[in-house]
């Protein structure tokens, strides 16, 4: 028989991808506002921000393994409202923890690279001072803070891939409509021209990969901070640059920028590159350069 495998944000980019890929278990999967149906996924509502309705899920499920991808992504909405930031992103994670920990299910809580202040300018392993700059930064630090008790926690950055639901009218619950990535091709068919920032450097994630990787690591049962993203620590700019070329738009569509020239509410790191050698030794992980990451998007 199948484990059970709960995938909290089924409809998201990542959630998705980690569903067609968990062919080994039995597929549970939640959304909020955008309703889903995956092949072989048992998918159903709930409100993370509804603590009861977590406890009931887990009662009926009982799930063996559970990813929770869920979280309020919108940077300056978090900064404006958080009270709403941390319920989400900090408070439901203690209670996911919570369930887990009381039925014994192996539980992959995903982070992120904004839990640093990106003054290093080397890559940042597992064990550097996290100093977030803003509200979304800080309360993610806090569900890492219940999550890696006795679980484990991924931080990936900038994740980007295909997600048909995105390019649909259905509003994600996410607080960010659609990844960079899809941002950038719609931009670039319509040869708008783009301002792309070169001072914001990061290792962006392909979302396949990255759900190949926990996958990986969850079957592995281990607890603790673990970065997986690109292994390509570049400008916004650099990386849009060769994404055009990938997709066979131009390249002078883009000119560079830097991020004194927008106006945003919450601070953002301006460089959060993580390195990802404690993971790829512990885990036998098969990480990409965005050369390749794009090629497989393509």
């Amino acid at each position: 028989m199948k484990k059970k495998l709960l995938v909290l944000g089924i409809s998201g980019l990542l959630g998705s991808k980690l569903a067609k890929l968990a062919n080994d278990f039995e597929v549970f999967g939640t959304y909020n506002h955008r309703d889903v149906k995956i092949e072989n996924s048992i998918v159903s509502k709930l409100n993370i921000s509804n603590f009861e309705q977590i406890d009931k899920l887990f009662d009926d499920i009982r799930p063996d393994f559970v990813i929770n991808t869920t979280a309020l992504h919108n940077v300056d909405y978090c900064e404006n409202n958080p009270n709403e930031s941390f319920l989400i992103n900090s408070k439901a994670v203690k209670t996911i923890q919570d369930n887990c920990t009381k039925i014994g299910s192996v539980f992959v809580h995903i982070s992120t690279d904004y839990v640093f202040d990106g003054k290093q300018k080397i890559p940042y392993i597992e064990t550097d001072t996290t100093l977030p700059l803003s509200v979304y930064g800080k309360s993610k630090l806090e569900g890492e803070s219940f999550a890696s008790k006795n679980h484990c926690v991924i931080r990936p950055s900038v994740i980007y891939g295909w997600n048909p639901l995105e390019l649909s009218d259905k509003p994600s619950s996410s607080g960010k409509s659609i990844n960079f990535a899809i941002w950038l091709l719609t931009k670039l068919h319509k040869k708008e021209n783009l301002k792309i920032v070169n001072d914001q450097f990061t290792t962006s994630t392909l979302a396949d990969s990255l759900a190949e990787s926990i996958l990986k690591i969850l079957k592995n049962h281990k607890s603790g901070v673990y970065h997986v993203s690109g292994l390509s620590c570049e400008s916004r700019y650099d990386f849009s640059v060769k994404f055009a070329k990938e997709f066979g738009y131009d390249e002078k569509q883009i000119q560079q920028t830097d991020s004194s020239q927008f106006e945003q509410v919450a601070k953002r790191p301006l460089y959060s590159c993580l390195d990802c050698t404690k993971a790829i030794k512990e885990f036998d992980l098969n990480l990409n350069t965005t050369e390749d990451s794009l090629k497989i998007m393509r």
